[in-house]
């Protein structure tokens, strides 16, 4: 990944002596690419052009960071509200200062976004230490939404067997947090993390009408660490036996639990009996 300060020019040079070596109409695109991303900082005063009306130049600032924000903002809704919309336009402005991004896809710039948090953003005191967390959690929607992964199909008269290996659905993610992300709010902002861990499920299903949508669980982190060993035991009584060695627990109750969990997640084609 690479990195731009308000002083290099983005895209494909930094130093003026490789962007001389550039054609003409690649240093203008450059340098004018380097204005919009941060106009405060950078002026566009290209030596052998006349200069842009500022009316029209202000427009065409205005028009490339709103389209940016209102995705952002549209992805990213409890991000924006908790931060409030000076704080927010201020963390998309640094975005786009700081952070090149590789994609051209207009629905992976959430994932360029988390990159910029994790290693580019210059958090402030104020800024809640979720964010990072709370990002990604809504960023999850839509990447599972748009995942090329191919569900599972399920034999709905398959009966559940604890003695069967069974497979985890590759659109079915399983996610853990330090914060309550599910939670977090403008309203409800901790100061510190929980002790216990957020476990989550993420599953993308098709309803009888053939429509897909994504669809959150909370989990206990019994039944996380579960799942996340489900596929790596040759049955799932063997899973399930290897999760709860350390815990005193009537073995006839967990089977039993686990037999209805078991049903409940195939009816839902997250797991699979193999």
């Amino acid at each position: 990944m690479s990195h731009n300060t308000s002083h290099e020019l983005p895209g494909l040079v930094t130093a003026k002596d490789d962007l001389k070596s550039l054609p003409y109409f690649q240093q203008l695109q450059v340098q004018f690419s380097a204005h919009i991303r941060n106009p405060e900082e950078v002026p566009y005063q290209p030596d052998n052009e006349r200069p842009i009306e500022p009316r029209r130049l202000k427009a065409y600032e205005e028009l490339f960071f709103n389209n940016l924000q209102d995705f952002f903002s549209q992805l990213f809704p409890v991000c924006k509200q908790i931060l409030g919309d000076s704080r927010w336009n201020e963390v998309v402005r640094e975005y786009l200062v700081k952070h090149n991004a590789k994609t051209p896809l207009f629905h992976q710039l959430g994932e360029e976004f988390l990159l910029f948090l994790e290693s580019e953003f210059s958090q402030l005191e104020s800024d809640p230490k979720f964010l990072l967390e709370l990002a990604h959690y809504e960023w999850v929607e839509l990447a599972l939404s748009v995942s090329e992964e191919v569900g599972l199909v399920i034999d709905e008269s398959q009966p559940i067997d604890l003695d069967l290996y069974y497979e985890l659905s590759p659109v079915a993610w399983l996610l853990a947090y330090e914060w309550p992300v599910h939670q977090l709010a403008k309203d409800f902002q901790p100061n510190a993390k929980p002790t216990e861990a957020t476990t989550l499920l993420v599953y993308r299903v098709e309803d009888k009408q053939g429509n897909e949508r994504v669809d959150f669980m909370s989990l206990t982190p019994l039944l996380y660490q579960w799942l996340l060993l489900l596929p790596e035991f040759k049955s799932a009584k063997l899973a399930l036996l290897a999760v709860t060695e350390n815990i005193e627990i009537d073995e006839s109750s967990l089977f039993n639990f686990a037999t209805q969990t078991l049903q409940e997640l195939q009816n839902l084609t997250v797991v699979k009996p193999v």
